[in-house]
Order: C-alpha cells, then structure tokens, then sequence
C-alpha cells in the first residue's frame, strides 16, 4: 500500500528542481548551527531536522555574506565558501567560478573543488567523489592495534531537475578499541553500522568487516511538499544527543514526506526497521523479521528567534500485513489509532525548542514522554514513569574570540525509558538505541569546546560525565532497553536515576583536524576514558591516541 502511495506522488511530481541533502554528521551540524545562530533570525531550514537540504544552505550562506551586522571573520568566510562549493550545483551563476579548480586533471576530472568528477546540462546534474579513510590508533586495554580501512564512492545529482538521488557505497575493515567492542558484545551490534562480519568477536582478533550501503532519492510532490525514500538515517534536535531520533543506530528503509508553509514545517517518516532480537534458525537461513516506525514532527518559528516542535511517534511490528495502514496518515493523532486499533504498540509523544539570540547565543532541549498515567504518574518513583529530557546551550565567538565557541548540554533518562514488554516494540533499530547510545537510567554532562584558529586548522576538546544504573543478569533496573521491562523488574515503586550497579564514566578527548583540500582532512585525537563501577577497587582507565586521513567522510564519534 505504501509503495502504491509512493508511486503516485512520483507520478503527480512537479517542475520544482530537486536537492538531495547535506552531509549528516557532527562537523557539518556544528558549521549549519553556528551560521544560523549568526544570521540573527531563524531562517527556513529548520534546523531541528536533519539533515538538511543542500539548497537551503546555499541560500542561508549566500545571504549571511551579505549580512554587514553578521560580523564574519576571513574564517568564517572560508566556511562559508566551504559549505556552498561542497553544493555548487545550487549556486548562482556569479559566484560559480569559486568553486572551480585550479589544476583540473586531464580536463575532465576535478573540474570542481568538491567533486572528482561532474558534469551538469539540462537533463542531468552528476557528481561522484571518492571516500577514503586510515586511521591508527593505539589503545592501552587492546590486545590488537586499533585501525579504520574505509574506501568507497560517493553518487548524487538530478535528473531533469524533477528527480533526486544520492548513492554511499563502502568497504570497510575496523579493529575497534576496546570499549567499543565491549559495547558492540553487549548489544550484539556495531555502532552506526548495523550488519557487520565479525570473526571471533571475543578473541584478541576482533575484526569488524562490512560493507555499508546508503541511497535514496527525493522529488518535489508540489510546491512545498518534499518526499524524500531510500536506506538513510535522520536526526532531530540541535544537541550533541537527540532524546528524539539520532543517527546512533543503523540506515533504515523510510519515506519521508516534509512540508514547508511559511513559519510551518510538517515531517512525516514512515520506516521499516530490523528486529535483531529474535534469533535466526540454527543454519542461518531465516530473514531477519521487520519492525515498524511512524513519526510526526510539526515545528514552527515563532517571530524571529524561537522555534518550537512536537512529535509522536509508534513502533511496533509482529504484523501479518506488515506496515499497518493505519498509521499512514500524516495528520492523525497516532495514539488515537492505536488505541482504536487495541494495540500494545510502543508510542512516544513530545517537543524541543531553539531559542537564538544576540547572534551569539542559543538554547535548546527536548521533553520526550513514553508511559503517562494520571493516576499513577504523581505517586513516588512509579516504574512506568518513564520519560527524558534535554537542555543544552551555545555560546560562539565567546568573549569576543573569533571561531571560538562553546557548547554545554545535560540529558537525563528514566529508568525503563524506550523499553517495552516487545522487542518488536522497544525503541531500538539493529539491536541499537534510536535515541542516546546510553540507552536509559542515567545522566550525562556534555562540554565541549571548539576553535579554529586558522582556516583550515580545526581544534575541539570534549568532556563527558555520566552516571547510569547498570543492570545485574538477574534484576532489571531499567537501563538496558533490550530487555522486557516486566522482566524480573525488582519493585514498582521507589525507582530512581541511577539505581542498580552505578557506572561512572569519565571521558576527555582532544582533537585536531587539518584541511588539506577541500574535504580532505588530517586528523590526530587523543581520548582519556574512566570507568569507575560499584563495588570494584580500582577505575577501568583506557587511553587511546590515534592519527589518521580522511577524504570526503567524517570521523566516527564513539562519544558514550
């Protein structure tokens, strides 16, 4: 049915020219963030969906050169012409020469600074570019030296201005350091990737070898309806974290329908997802089963600074039809149809705001809601009182530096936050989090610092400080979202952040990135991670230095 639907608004699609989207990865957000907040006024991106369109980031940094009371540093104009050569094609005619390659090889190949190879008339706008990336690192608790081996290509353009489309293809071999392959045993996944090959995973020869795939395309229905469809990711909210919807765990198959009118932007996502808990036949043969996801997401920019979201979404799955057609539709209360429907699928409702001002501040969070029940709510400690929340801050050009800024966030999750009686129903894609890699029951100081010094010279400090409540192989407390959360749930009453096995981690990270060429990067990090648990004499102390080169990609932020 939804494929039906599909191919009827691509039937009716208009003469409006297409733009897939920008990067989805934590450089490009910060850049798209810190523009916005310089511009003085919200501007109609909507920033709280990501990722962007290319289009309108174009326009946003076309404008703010223009803008005399933006006060934009050389840097900050390096940026800027950074963000509109990585989407030439959107660029007027005038400003068309920047982009241009010096030393174009062979004539054909390197024409522009951000493709290997392009070509655009009429019919047809195409860029390809290659994807490289090495990295080495070494880790005091790996037995095996920690390295990325990332090659692949990069695919997008238009046909006849009517159709988008964007294509990622990847081979990748990883050893990853030590903590993450502790996360990656303990969800039986690899963060971001979904599937991967992982021979012997508790032996001293951990290997992640996969290959990832991302692809979509996008067409303009009317005017101010977008429909975007394919395997990609999505993130909601202006945070490091999103409580909402992150990038953490792997590409899904969805639908995206995305209406813009004046002050309103209206998000509808449809996706199918995998179900990783239930276990495969003994020979392997059996497909992994489907989950499914629908969410809405209205926002609206009140005057020139604020703007305001609210969403619901529902998991679910276990259906003999699949997709349940009653939760197509894009403007229905989706807890109204669930109920009608006498489900027990997982529905989640809530909003985040954005407060800019004074060109160099913004506030921002997230109020994100799972189980509410009046009679119950109020009473101490309630199990099923389970929501999360965010609030977080940026303050750039700080004291009046150039390409200073600085960024402070707190999140917070309930015990038995995203967790469900099914596991067709938790909130989790490919055995990973949605939301926060924590998953719940527990809290997280995030501070981070970035400056750039030069124009090509990028430098950030992180810290991260959480607590969480580890649960034991016997008792629930509420922070694995794996698990049922009727499973060997200790009490009913009395439940608190925090409760089980406390962890305390403690993670500094430094790093710096030079810019070779256009998106070709040199990186060096140096990360400090400290584990203290309950009950154990002495702190888990992990350090990990690593160096590396990077092209058309970005770094991989391990951050938990």
């Amino acid at each position: 049915m939804s494929i039906l639907f599909f191919l009827f608004l691509i039937s009716k699609s208009g003469l409006k020219a297409q733009s897939n989207f920008t990067p989805l990865n934590e450089d490009y957000s910060n850049l798209i963030e810190r523009y916005e907040i310089k511009s003085g006024s919200l501007s109609s991106l909507h920033t709280n969906i990501k990722p962007v369109r290319r289009k309108d980031l174009v326009k946003l940094t076309t404008e703010l050169e223009s803008d005399e009371k933006a006060n934009l540093s050389k840097t900050d104009l390096f940026n800027l012409a950074y963000l509109q050569n990585d989407s030439w094609e959107w660029l007027e005619n005038e400003k068309l020469p920047q982009s241009d390659s010096k030393k174009p090889l062979w004539t054909h190949l390197f024409r522009k600074k951000s493709d290997f190879y392009s070509t655009q008339n009429k019919d047809i706008d195409f860029h390809v570019s290659p994807i490289f990336q090495f990295t080495f690192a070494q880790d005091n608790l790996a037995k095996e030296t920690p390295y990325t081996n990332t090659r692949g290509i990069e695919v997008r353009g238009t046909l006849n201005k009517k159709l988008g489309f964007y294509s990622m293809l990847t081979e990748n071999q990883i050893v990853y350091p030590e903590y993450i392959r502790e996360y990656g045993r303990a969800y039986n996944a690899n963060p971001y990737e979904g599937f991967t090959k992982i021979p012997n995973a508790d032996s001293s020869k951990y290997l992640a070898d996969f290959f990832s795939a991302r692809g979509y395309i996008t067409f303009q229905a009317i005017k101010s309806v977008q429909i975007q469809f394919g395997h990609d990711k999505n993130f909601i909210g202006s945070g490091i974290r999103s409580m909402i919807l992150s990038d953490f765990s792997a590409p899904y198959l969805h639908l995206k329908v995305t209406t813009n009118v004046g002050r309103f932007q209206y998000m509808n996502l449809f996706a199918q997802m995998i179900n990783k808990q239930i276990p495969l036949a003994a020979d392997g043969t059996e497909q992994l089963p489907p989950k499914y996801f629908s969410l809405h997401h209205l926002s609206v920019n009140i005057g020139r600074n604020l703007n305001i979201g609210i969403f619901e979404s529902i998991i679910f799955g276990k259906r003999q039809v699949g997709f349940d057609i009653n939760y197509l539709n894009p403007v229905i209360f989706l807890r109204f149809a669930e109920g009608h429907l006498g489900s027990v699928d997982n529905s989640i409702a809530g909003l985040n705001f954005k407060y800019n001002f004074k060109r160099h501040f913004s506030l921002y969070g997230q109020f994100v809601l799972d189980e509410f029940n009046v009679k119950y709510f109020k009473q101490d400690g309630w199990w099923a009182k389970k929501y999360a929340a965010q609030i977080g801050g940026r303050y750039i050009d700080v004291f009046g530096i150039k390409n200073l800024d600085f960024q402070t966030e707190y999140n917070l999750v309930r015990p038995y936050m995203y967790s469900h009686n099914s596991t067709y129903s938790n909130y989790v894609n490919y055995n990973l989090p949605l939301a926060h890699p924590l998953g719940a029951n527990f809290t997280e100081l995030l501070l981070i610092g970035r400056y750039q010094p030069t124009k090509r010279l990028f430098l950030n400090f992180t810290t991260m400080l959480t607590q969480q409540g580890k649960d034991s192989n016997i008792i629930n407390w509420g922070g694995d979202i794996l698990r049922n959360y009727n499973f060997a749930r200790p009490f009913d009453y009395g439940n608190e952040i925090g409760q089980g096995r406390t962890i305390n981690t403690k993670f500094y990270q430094f790093g710096a990135s030079y810019m070779i060429a256009h998106n070709l990067f040199a990186d060096l990090k140096v990360q400090n991670r400290n584990i203290n648990l309950s009950g154990d004499a002495d702190d888990k102390k992990n350090m990990i230095f690593s160096v590396g080169l990077r092209w058309n990609t970005s770094q991989r932020q391990f951050l938990f």
